[in-house]
């Protein structure tokens, strides 16, 4: 007897369906991307039970014609794509013709429809069982009701988070897909409830920022919009300016042709075109679309479209990198007077309701909300002893709020020229190491503090540009590098070269490392690692390589620096442009005598 079977259709279908549904968020997505390929200016989510128990998606779009009901709900059936070269044509959100058939595999699936305002017609489908149409439906566009997601499929069920988890996750998602379209009207309903509401925008910009103020103190002052149009693609970028960071890359979105998309390459862009703007180990609020030639994308290697191959990553990367670069201003940190302080936001925010993957409320703000109404509840009864506190209290939270209106970073940084003083001929005079971190040292009417590893790390980055030291290595080091970077190194193997690493091309997609600079000893597998993740132009990758070595021989912080080696290492400072490190960190901080006698209340 054969051991080997045809699988049953249900058991197929449902198999095929978890690679697209995973849980009510999936629906949701896959709903409303077809709404948006109705052509709808008006799509609302609706969640009871957070979309378990039921999840309808209303549109006004095109609709559906009645001939096409029935076909509609079948495997691999679109309207979007017909021939394989479609695949690399591709203008609409769906295309694969998977996610209707995947939801009614699982649920019980109605749609009801009417096509550019004809009579209406409804279809049931229950676990892929099938119902004859009937008539009825809105008067226009399309509405789709999934019930009871995967009663039937116990073990999948119960992966399913807490209904309120799960409704957040597809407020994330509805969140996420309007970033990219501000032309549309979109509505979130949670258990009857508005729970977002965005109305049609004229830019992308407000759209953005409607998005990322929802749940955020941020003003549309504390971020620029920058475009620019190249011969295949075009990029529009919404980016915080250097007062406005975070500690990880989280908050840095990507959208390739109106998707959200995992592409750490152009993260990456992103964050190499801050460089040293931003102090080490921060990351701007960014999010960055790109409108590419189809014909030079390919979507279709992730059944949720998560993921994108680009064949001009690099040239993207490289424009990324320089529109961000040559157009945002240039500040150094530096120390104010404590009285104009009294009112200003934090610089760096280490906790934020925007959270990693989605757009959302952090319960850490609501509990801090809780805390502060119970406490209002409590003293609500107690009767104020000045009669004028009203008056008073609206007087000063009006200066208050003004204050919070000015951006943070013209009042903790300087522009970069005005930073050092190049006129000044006067010598430094070193006064000692501070907490085995900082070198302490006055120059002309200044107090300077020095990070020594960051200062130390900066000198040999640029030692390294002049070293001829290079090391073959015995035995090479082979790796296999993605589709882009085999056709960026087969062009730009030489930048490497310049610096003492040799590449060569061992087969398709295969390179070996075969010798290094002597000072990389050791490190060849970050370099490696380096090496397979890195496109861009020549001062990205020198950038990249240099902070990567340098890091490894400078003074840690800890470590006792002798005064001989102090001034040297200080001398050499003061002859840098930048104060800054390889990773973008500023080593500096220049406190002057008026400012310190301020500090302390001296007047002479």
């Amino acid at each position: 007897m054969s051991e080997i079977k045809k699988l049953d259709p249900m058991l197929s279908s449902r198999i095929a369906a978890g690679e697209v549904i995973e849980r009510p968020q999936s629906v949701a997505r896959e709903l409303i991307d077809n709404a948006i390929d109705a052509h709808a200016d008006e799509i609302a989510l609706s969640l009871t039970g957070g979309g378990i128990d039921e999840l309808v998606v209303t549109d006004n779009g095109k609709g559906i014609m009645k001939e096409d009901l029935p076909a509609a709900v079948l495997q691999y059936a679109t309207s979007k794509i017909s021939e394989p070269d479609d695949l690399y044509h591709i203008h609409t959100m769906g295309f694969r013709g998977e996610a209707l058939h995947s939801v009614a595999a699982v649920s019980r699936l109605t749609i009801s429809s009417s096509y550019k305002g004809e009579s209406p017609w409804t279809l049931c489908v229950d676990n892929n069982e099938v119902f004859p149409l009937t008539p009825g439906g809105p008067d226009r566009g399309t509405i789709v009701k999934v019930e009871n997601l995967f009663s039937q499929i116990k073990a999948r069920r119960s992966f399913l988070k807490r209904p309120s988890s799960e409704a957040n996750l597809c407020r994330n998602m509805l969140l996420s897909k309007a970033m990219a379209f501000p032309e549309i009207h979109f509505t979130f309903i949670q258990d009857g409830a508005i729970r977002a509401d965005l109305p049609k925008r004229s830019t992308l910009f407000d759209r953005v920022m409607d998005i990322l103020t929802l749940d955020e103190s941020f003003s549309r002052k504390d971020f620029i919009y920058l475009e620019k149009e190249c011969a295949d693609f075009s990029i529009r970028l919404v980016t915080s300016l250097p007062g406005i960071h975070r500690s990880d890359r989280s908050r840095i979105k990507v959208y390739v042709n109106s998707r959200a998309v995992d592409e750490y390459s152009l993260v990456q862009s992103v964050v190499y075109g801050y460089g040293e703007i931003l102090p080490g180990g921060a990351f701007p609020y960014s999010v960055l679309f790109i409108d590419d030639n189809p014909e030079l994308v390919d979507f279709n290697i992730h059944p949720a479209k998560k993921e994108v191959r680009l064949r001009n990553k690099a040239e993207i990367h490289h424009e990324v990198h320089t529109l961000i670069h040559s157009s945002l201003p240039r500040q150094i940190p530096t120390i104010v007077k404590k009285d104009e302080q009294a009112w200003l936001e934090p610089v760096a925010r280490s906790a934020t309701s925007w959270t990693d993957a989605d757009f959302t409320r952090d319960s850490i703000r609501h509990d801090t909300f809780t805390d502060h109404r119970k406490r209002t509840d409590e003293s609500v009864s107690e009767k104020p002893s000045d009669p004028q506190w009203l008056e008073k209290a609206k007087e000063l939270f009006s200066k208050k709020r003004e204050a919070k209106e000015e951006p943070v970073y013209e009042k903790t940084a300087v522009r970069q020229e005005d930073f050092w003083k190049p006129d000044e001929k006067t010598d430094f005079n070193y006064l000692g190491q501070a907490f085995r971190l900082f070198l302490v040292c006055t120059k002309g009417d200044d107090l300077y503090l020095v990070d020594q590893h960051a200062a130390h790390e900066r000198i040999l980055f640029n030692e390294l540009r002049e070293q001829k030291d290079v090391q073959k290595l015995l035995i090479p080091h082979e790796f296999e590098v993605d589709g882009d970077v085999d056709a960026f190194l087969c062009e730009n193997a030489y930048i490497y070269t310049q610096y003492g690493i040799s590449l060569a091309q061992k087969g398709d997609r295969l390179w070996e490392l075969t010798s290094i600079p002597h000072s990389a000893k050791e490190n060849e597998d970050k370099l490696v690692s380096f090496i397979k993740n890195a496109v861009g132009s020549e001062d990205e990758i020198e950038a990249g390589l240099y902070s990567l070595v340098a890091c490894r021989g400078a003074i840690k912080a800890g470590d006792f620096v002798d005064d001989i080696t102090a001034k040297a290492l200080l001398e050499k400072v003061f002859s840098l442009e930048d104060p800054v490190c390889p990773h973008g960190r500023t080593f500096v901080i220049r406190i002057s005598q008026k400012e310190l006698r301020q500090m302390v209340g001296r007047t002479v």
